[in-house]
Order: C-alpha cells, then sequence, then structure tokens
C-alpha cells in the first residue's frame, strides 16, 4: 500500500478523413454547442431541468454510442452501461462495438454520411483533421459534472480543449513502454528493472533468444507497431524533433530517417521480429498472434493499454506468468526519451445529439465517478483524474505495472507529437513503409527513406489542395 501511494504522490507531481464531414446522429435535430458566455446556463439547466431530460416530455432518452476495443474491453463498458441504466431507467445507451480496424473505417463512412453515434470513441492522432473541417462535436466545457477541470491538465490542455471549446473527454492517461513475460525472459538474463535498457541491448537479447530456439522472436510486433514504436520512437530520440513540422515540411534528415529504418530492418534481418509471411496474418490484431500466445515472444512494446489488454497479457492460471510494464529502448545522448504521453482513448458527444445533457451524464458516471471507475478498472488504462487513480489504488483495481509505468513516463515524457506527425495519412504510409522493408523491396534504407519523403510532400500537397 505504501507503494501505491508513492505511485499517486509521484502522478500529482509529475487520420485524415475522406470527404467532407459532418457529425450528426440519427435524429437529425441540432443542438447547439455550449459557448463561454453561456457555460454557466447550460451547466445550470443539465444539474435542474437536464438531470433527468426526459422528465418534461415523459419519454425515455435513447443514445447510440460507438467504440472499439477486444472482448475484455466490450465487457466493462456494457456493465457500465448496465449500471448506468438502472440508476437512470429513463436513458437506454445503445451499444455499437467493433475492433479497431472495423472501427476506423465505420466511423469513417458514418461521419461522412451524417450517421455518427451520439457518443464516440475517438483514437486521438485522428482529432485535428476532423476538426479542421467543421465544428460537429458538442462543446462539453459547460457541463461542471464531467470533471474535466479535475483532470490531469497536461491531458485536457494538449489534447481535448481548442479554441472554440473543450469537445472531448479522456478515457485514461497512456505513457509508452512495453509488455514484458519476466519470467521467461529472466533465462536469458533480463532485468525488467534496468532502466537503461538500449537498443543495442534488445539486439543483443533478441538475438540469444532466437539462437536459443528459431522458432522463438523476441518482440511481438505488426507493422503499424514496428512504424509507431520502433522507428518514431527511435528516430525522436536522435533527433529530437518532430517527424514532420508543422507546416508540413519534413522534420528530419534523409540520413536520419535511414537510420531509424535500418533499425527495424536489422529487428528483421537478425530474427528480432518474426518474418512478415507469418505475423503479417495478424496485422491490427498481433496479440492474436500463436506464437505470443503460446510465450514463444516474450516483449511488446507500446503505450500503456496494451499491458492493460486481457487480450494481450494472455493470463495464465497457474500464476506462472508475469509482466512489466517499464522498459522502453533508449539511446545514449538521446536528444529525448521518446515517451509519449497522451489520452488512451476520447470520447465526443455528437453535435447533433438530441439529447447533449443525457451523453454528458453518462460520461460523467462512466469517467468522473467511482462506481464507474470500479467497473472499467484499467480498461482505459490509468484515470485521468487525480481523485479516482487514488481511489482505484486503494480498490487495487488498477494494474500495478501499468501505474508504474504512467508515472515514470509523466517524469520523462518527451515533446507532444504534433498533428501532422500523427496525422492518419501518413501513418498508414509509414506502416506500408515497414512491410516493403520486411519484404526486402528496397536496395537500401537510403532508397526507403527517400521514398517516405516524397510521400510526406505528396500528402502535405494534396491537403492543401482539399
Amino acid at each position: 500500500m505504501r507503494k501505491h501511494k508513492r505511485l499517486i504522490a509521484a502522478f500529482m507531481a509529475a487520420g485524415m478523413l475522406a470527404g467532407s464531414l459532418a457529425g450528426c446522429s440519427g435524429s437529425g435535430k441540432t443542438a447547439e454547442p455550449t459557448t463561454a458566455a453561456g457555460a454557466e446556463n447550460t451547466t445550470a439547466a443539465a444539474q435542474t431541468e437536464g438531470e433527468k431530460p426526459s422528465e418534461a416530455s415523459g419519454e425515455t432518452v435513447t443514445l447510440r454510442m460507438s467504440w472499439w476495443g477486444g472482448d475484455s474491453r466490450h465487457e466493462r463498458i456494457l456493465a457500465v452501461i448496465d449500471a448506468f441504466q438502472k440508476a437512470n431507467p429513463d436513458i437506454i445507451i445503445e451499444p455499437e462495438y467493433s475492433a479497431f480496424a472495423d472501427y476506423r473505417d465505420k466511423f469513417t463512412m458514418q461521419l461522412t454520411s451524417g450517421a455518427a453515434a451520439d457518443i464516440m470513441a475517438v483514437d486521438q492522432p485522428w482529432v485535428s483533421s476532423i476538426m479542421a473541417q467543421g465544428d460537429f462535436f458538442a462543446d462539453l466545457s459547460g457541463y461542471a459534472d464531467l470533471g474535466l477541470d479535475d483532470m490531469d491538465a497536461y491531458i485536457i490542455d494538449n489534447f481535448c480543449k481548442f479554441d472554440n471549446g473543450t469537445f472531448f473527454v479522456p478515457a485514461g492517461v497512456n505513457g509508452m513502454g512495453s509488455l514484458v513475460d519476466t519470467e521467461k525472459l529472466a533465462e536469458y538474463g533480463f532485468d525488467p528493472a534496468d532502466k537503461t535498457f538500449t537498443w543495442d541491448d534488445l539486439i543483443a537479447l533478441g538475438e540469444k533468444v532466437h539462437a536459443a530456439d528459431s522458432s522463438q522472436y523476441l518482440c511481438c510486433v505488426d507493422s503499424k507497431q514496428a512504424a509507431l514504436y520502433y522507428a518514431r520512437v527511435y528516430l525522436r530520440q536522435l533527433t529530437g524533433k518532430q517527424f514532420i513540422n508543422d507546416d508540413g515540411t519534413v522534420g528530419v534528415t534523409r540520413e536520419e530517417l535511414a537510420e531509424a529504418l535500418g533499425l527495424v530492418n536489422t529487428l528483421f534481418e537478425k530474427g528480432i521480429f518474426q518474418p512478415i509471411e507469418e505475423a503479417g496474418i495478424y496485422e491490427n490484431s498481433m496479440t492474436q498472434n500463436p506464437t505470443w500466445l503460446n510465450r514463444q515472444m516474450f516483449m511488446i512494446l507500446g503505450r500503456t493499454s496494451v499491458m492493460t489488454d486481457a487480450s494481450a497479457r494472455r493470463a495464465d492460471e497457474s500464476g506462472n506468468y508475469t509482466t512489466s510494464g517499464y522498459v522502453l529502448p533508449q539511446m545514449e545522448n538521446s536528444k529525448e526519451s521518446g515517451i509519449e504521453v497522451r489520452p488512451t482513448t476520447l470520447f465526443a458527444v455528437n453535435g447533433k445529439c438530441e439529447n447533449p445533457e443525457a451523453a454528458a451524464k453518462f460520461l460523467s458516471f462512466m469517467f468522473n465517478s467511482e462506481e464507474g471507475a470500479e467497473l472499467l478498472k484499467d480498461t482505459y488504462s490509468v484515470p485521468a483524474r487525480e481523485s479516482l487513480r487514488a481511489f482505484c489504488e486503494e480498490k487495487a483495481l488498477l494494474d500495478e505495472s501499468a501505474m508504474e509505468n504512467v508515472v515514470y513516463s509523466l517524469e520523462n515524457s518527451g515533446n507532444v507529437v504534433n498533428a501532422w506527425s500523427n496525422n492518419s495519412e501518413v501513418e498508414a504510409m509509414m506502416t506500408e513503409i515497414m512491410q516493403k522493408i520486411a519484404y526486402k523491396q528496397y536496395g537500401s534504407m537510403e532508397e526507403a527513406a527517400d521514398e517516405v519523403i516524397s510521400r510526406i510532400d505528396q500528402i502535405v500537397a494534396s491537403s492543401a489542395q482539399s
């Protein structure tokens, strides 16, 4: 318990979318978003007449809610919905959920066609391109019960606020590190407490693992993860710069980019990554890879939420399987840590939702109440509100490794990744580049770097014309 208290103290101290997007629910009735001038009146309304929005009409309010995730996340959110509806029988939440890959396509299509849910999960990298194309999310700054002012200011200010309001509620806080099979890797001399673990150490450990058994690979990874958590992290540590500058120009040199791409190439060539012919089957579902499930892979680099995903943790009923959430390889004399702190997921209310007060009331229950936190547990990593972090730790609801990772990440975070570097088209392009590297389609990494630079220029030019 003392350790938990110290963690709390440390924590306290410490997508381009196609077409023209229109945020609306199936109802089609417009609800004006709260303005700063009207925030007080809107809040008062939400606390009185808006407390149960159906009382005046005697009708039941129905809200559609969409999100993505694995089975464990779906089950916990459904439990939150059930508890909320029991306390609020006049508000019905209709769930719509899927895996991430399916959700993203559906989300884009629904926004484009005007069929988006009333309450929706939004991945943070999508936000800038969406917000640039229209005001279609409800301003939530007028709903005091959401507790946005009590949530981590770093998250709210950098990811939820825009010039004309606050449009997103953070589901949790994500740091960056790894999920590690410490028991298996102990056989190879791995120390999970070593914070000086470098890329050279990762390569040496991976070679040792693969040499011991050619069916074993140190890292469980897909092409997207290779782009985000290997090439990009390495590049941030090497340069301390944004991958793409705010004006759309490439922020790193050809030589620096080739070096980062070369890291990924090395990891494939040395058997530290599983050959793409085998791993590629599990793109966007890497934790379902049988090699990972059978404990023949031992490490996943990524965000804290990966560590709290039951599908990734491979729960061992015998209790022999242990994990650690610390390690993110570092570079000697690095310009920055490469550790990115960001929201796990953002939730928004449709700007055309007929009952935004009811939607805000549900989000408040989900992310600003002890009952909601107890039901969600670490579904979305660590809560963004200090008091709920303390409550969850007191109740032993949070994964200790995940909490340690978020604390460590906040204390050692790098720069906030800008909109262009997080752009969904850039991300998709870099994922493709990783695949081409894996399939040995380049004569050199300089050739790969040239393609990256050329395609970034094309993406930026295309954006300027749209």
